[in-house]
């Protein structure tokens, strides 16, 4: 039961996320919330303080839309779940641009299930 809520808290992320809806993000989150990006880990320790990462790819990408390419369960408890999974970005006229390849680390807490880590590799 857990992968199939795990999988449904990620798909929920990324349709909040293509919304570019900074709340229905922060509800598919729990806090403390982390990005490890490359070495370097981007805590956010409260709903408060996450700022949605869609503006600046907008502006710094031309960034349109993220689609999940596949989800794979490579551990799952009664309350945690690793996650491999790789999605891509796309812009406005379609064109498939990045592609990441990432491990998502998804928690239930009070009985709600969200992401609590996102890692992935960036090359430079």
């Amino acid at each position: 039961m857990s992968e199939i809520e795990a999988r449904k808290a990620i798909e929920a992320y990324f349709e909040a996320f293509n919304a570019q809806d900074e709340e229905a993000m922060r509800r598919r989150l729990h806090f403390p919330f982390a990005w490890i990006v490359n070495n370097r880990v981007r805590p956010v320790a409260t709903a408060a303080e996450f700022e949605a990462p869609t503006k600046m790819l907008v502006q710094s990408e031309g960034w349109a839309r993220s689609q999940v390419d596949f989800i794979e369960i490579i551990q799952a408890w009664d309350e945690k779940v690793h996650a491999k999974l790789a999605y891509s970005r796309y812009r406005a006229d379609g064109t498939r641009y990045v592609t990441h390849e990432c491990l998502w680390i998804i928690t239930k807490v009070n009985d709600h299930w969200g992401v609590q880590l996102m890692s992935l590799h960036v090359p430079r």
